[in-house]
């Protein structure tokens, strides 16, 4: 990943290098071709006004020397010949006559009298007719004018230089930059993925804790999540078989037991043994029911959902709703104490949590009933709520508060399969939440759940 991140980046900084050249090549043409362009012109108007001065067969000398003052003024040597190879006047001939202010002026302007380079002629024509030839060199210039035209030349060099500088090494520096900052949480990420299949399911790649998050970094936090999940479902199958294995030996061993001392003879009564072998055969329901319910509470762990927006007040009638009957029957009230509030959470696992809640106060609350109030939770923000599910039942001993939440945890009189508070916490960590417990033995117990 690296190596190909840099390679990338260098072929860019090539393409970079390639387009400056390219650049500077167009521009010093452009330039150059502007400059020829000029010249050219400049050739044509004296060619124009040398035409101009053959005048009814025969050269117009005066026009003529004005024709090359004129040259001389637009930085060419000239000379012009007739047909039959004479010359007929020079640029030389030319600044004899004029006078010495004048004279001065234009050796400030060239570098007088010869031009440099070869002489390029040029035919001259009078109404279609061929009248001699305009033999022409360019004058060295003196002066700014040439100066700036190196300059620009120079600076049109330079300029493509040192963009090319701040382009190939900006580029050159972010390659670095994007190198590191891209391939090492992959390289990371890449760590912890092999530390998970060679079994170790603990392994974290580092999360970011920015605001705002890129790919890699959700990429990340889905990773981790994926690999808490493999956690859970590799500690869970630990402890299930371990509890499994554990639960299942000594009905089992009760059943053989009793069908062996039939078999011996031991029993005589045949419906004493059936009881004990159905009292064992309940036991191994119960605990198949309890891997079901574990396995449905991982079921939705493993499943991480999108937040859905909801009507508290109307969730938990829903879910109270279902459950008022079965109290009733059992002489138990369900209070409710919240007003309509829309908050964002997860439906199905918050319907775990307050179903599970709701059915532990049912199982060990004997005479009154259970409180369900809800509202927001100020101290943490205003999208922030919490639901608190108390009741008037047992109460939970001081020494089984710290493992109430353990899985498989059962306390003395607690006849249940040690699951639902267990499934409860984990459910509610998930959703990005805590859970706080308040319990007196014989005053009922206080479940507090926060959200946001």
């Amino acid at each position: 990943m690296r190596t190909k991140l840099f390679l990338a980046f260098i072929i860019i900084i090539s393409l970079a290098i390639l387009s400056n050249i390219v650049f500077e090549r167009l521009i010093l043409k452009d330039f150059n071709d502007f400059v020829m362009g000029t010249r050219e012109d400049r050739i044509y108007w004296i060619m124009a006004s040398v035409e101009g001065s053959f005048r009814e067969g025969q050269w117009d000398i005066n026009a003529l020397r004005e024709s090359l003052h004129w040259g001389l003024m637009l930085g060419f040597e000239t000379y012009v010949e007739d047909t039959d190879g004479n010359r007929v006047i020079s640029s030389t001939d030319v600044l004899s006559t004029l006078n010495p202010s004048m004279l001065k002026r234009m050796n400030s302007l060239f570098k007088l009298p010869s031009g440099r380079g070869e002489f390029t002629w040029y035919p001259l024509y009078v109404e279609g007719m061929e009248i001699g030839r305009l033999y022409l060199r360019p004058l060295e210039r003196l002066g700014l004018t040439p100066i700036k035209e190196e300059i620009f030349r120079k600076r049109g060099r330079e300029f493509l230089i040192i963009s090319f500088l701040i382009a190939g090494g900006g580029a050159f520096i972010l390659a670095l930059l994007f190198t590191i900052f891209l391939s090492n949480p992959l390289k990371r990420l890449t760590s912890s993925a092999e530390a998970i299949a060679r079994g170790d399911f603990s392994a974290r790649a580092p999360s970011p804790h920015r605001r705002l998050k890129d790919e890699l970094d959700r990429l990340t936090e889905t990773f981790n999540y994926m690999a808490e999940a493999l956690q859970r479902e590799d500690a869970l199958r630990r402890h299930l078989t371990s509890n499994i294995t554990h639960e299942l030996r000594t009905p089992l061993t009760i059943i053989k037991g009793n069908l062996e001392a039939i078999e011996d003879g031991v029993i005589s009564d045949p419906n004493e043994v059936i009881r004990n072998i159905k009292m064992e055969i309940d036991r191994i329901i119960s605990l198949v029911e309890g891997v079901e319910d574990i396995t449905s509470a991982e079921a939705s762990f493993f499943k991480r959902g999108k937040k859905t927006e909801i009507d508290l007040k109307e969730f938990i009638d829903s879910i109270t709703e279902i459950m008022e009957k079965v109290f009733e029957e059992k002489g138990l009230f369900i209070k409710k104490e919240g007003r309509s509030m829309i908050v964002r959470t997860y439906p199905e696992k918050l319907h775990i949590v307050l179903k599970n809640l709701l059915t532990n106060a049912y199982k060990f609350t004997d005479r009154g009933g259970v409180t369900i109030r809800w509202g927001r939770h100020h101290d943490t923000g205003g999208s922030a709520f919490f639901i608190t599910v108390q009741d008037t039942g047992r109460g939970i001993r001081e020494e089984d508060l710290k493992r109430v939440f353990d899985r498989f945890y059962k306390g003395m009189d607690s006849g249940g399969r040690g699951l639902g508070l267990a499934i409860v916490k984990e459910l509610v960590e998930v959703m990005g939440g805590r859970i706080e417990v308040d319990s007196k033995e014989g005053e009922g117990s206080r479940f507090t759940l926060y959200f946001g």
